[in-house]
């Protein structure tokens, strides 16, 4: 017979049991896809090792689709409810006539580096040669398209894009001959340079405004599921300052994520993502948009002249910074 002590520690085990079954059956499970097994897509895994997602009752499944073209029809098709793809692929899908809406950009430039077989030494070696894309409306073959403009070459009449695959596959493909280029994010780049493929340009160096890597999802999802859309962007919020603070965690789903041990590329590729481009509120730029929508009017005419501020979502990212709640984050 029990005691009166352990009837209460009973019931106490019991009712504990209770709430934390309660807790997990009321996580909202939602479906994020994303675009490539890269480190500026990282935060999303960042954000979920940390159990922050956890924190703010969301259970995220998070599927691995390549490209952006792709991931948008995902998102628009209603298979999944977000997206962290490059911004162009949610452009064109809006411009015909898709409800994508930005609601993050993590990556306001063009950061990818142009590595090539050792002995192509310079652009204009590249004519009559290929290089290895994700797949056409991807942000390396926007890329990779602007680059061989600003060099004087036409993409598909004097260097081939051809699609392989995401950053691993890429490499795979130069490593093996099948491309005479590729573009490339760190820590990818760093393991091509110390193979002794030759780095022919960062596309950092351009300048250019863009609309990189970017948190996206569809008016659709908004209306219906507004409440949620809210704490997913605090919880990245709180993911990119968790990101930027916590070195260890972050390397080792860095290498989780790309598979690789490597300290020093990991090094380079969290100081690029985390510190240099990530920024702690991170709004999609007007100006990125603007640079998408002029690209793409060259063949699609419903591209000139179109608002920028249709593409994009800012009112969640506001919500959290007009709270406080960043600069409490961070302590000032």
């Amino acid at each position: 017979m029990m005691t009166g002590i352990a009837v209460k520690s009973y019931v106490f085990a019991l009712l504990t049991i209770f709430l934390l079954c309660g807790k997990a059956w009321s996580l909202d499970k939602i479906q994020i896809a994303h675009s490539a097994l890269s480190a500026s897509q990282a935060v999303l895994f960042v954000t979920k090792d940390a159990g922050i997602f956890r924190k703010y009752d969301l259970d995220p499944q998070i599927i691995y689709i390549v490209g952006g073209p792709i991931n948008t029809a995902a998102l628009l098709s209603g298979n999944v409810d977000f997206s962290v793809f490059a911004g162009p692929a949610s452009v064109a899908a809006n411009l015909s006539g898709g409800d994508t809406a930005l609601l993050m950009s993590f990556v306001n430039t063009l950061e990818h580096s142009v590595f090539a077989q050792s002995a192509i030494k310079k652009p204009e070696e590249l004519r009559g040669k290929r290089i290895g894309v994700a797949r056409p409306g991807s942000a390396d073959h926007y890329g990779a398209t602007l680059a061989l403009r600003k060099w004087g070459l036409e993409p598909d009449k004097d260097v081939a894009l051809v699609s392989i695959g995401g950053p691993p596959d890429r490499y795979v493909a130069l490593q093996a001959g099948r491309v005479d280029a590729i573009l490339i994010q760190p820590p990818l780049t760093l393991r091509a340079q110390k193979a002794g493929f030759h780095r022919l340009a960062d596309l950092v160096d351009l300048g250019l405004d863009y609309v990189g890597t970017s948190f996206g999802t569809t008016r659709s999802v908004i209306e219906k599921k507004e409440n949620v859309v809210r704490r997913v962007v605090k919880a990245l919020v709180e993911g990119i300052h968790f990101y930027k603070t916590n070195k260890a965690a972050s390397l080792k789903t860095i290498g989780k994520l790309m598979k690789t041990d490597d300290a020093e590329a990991l090094e380079e590729a969290y100081n690029a993502y985390a510190i240099k481009f990530m920024a702690r509120v991170p709004y999609p730029t007007l100006k990125g948009v603007e640079a998408i929508l002029d690209d793409l009017a060259k063949t699609n005419p419903k591209a000139k002249g179109a608002d920028p501020k249709r593409f994009v979502e800012s009112r969640f990212l506001k919500e959290v910074e007009d709270s406080g709640f960043v600069a409490q984050l961070y302590g000032k």
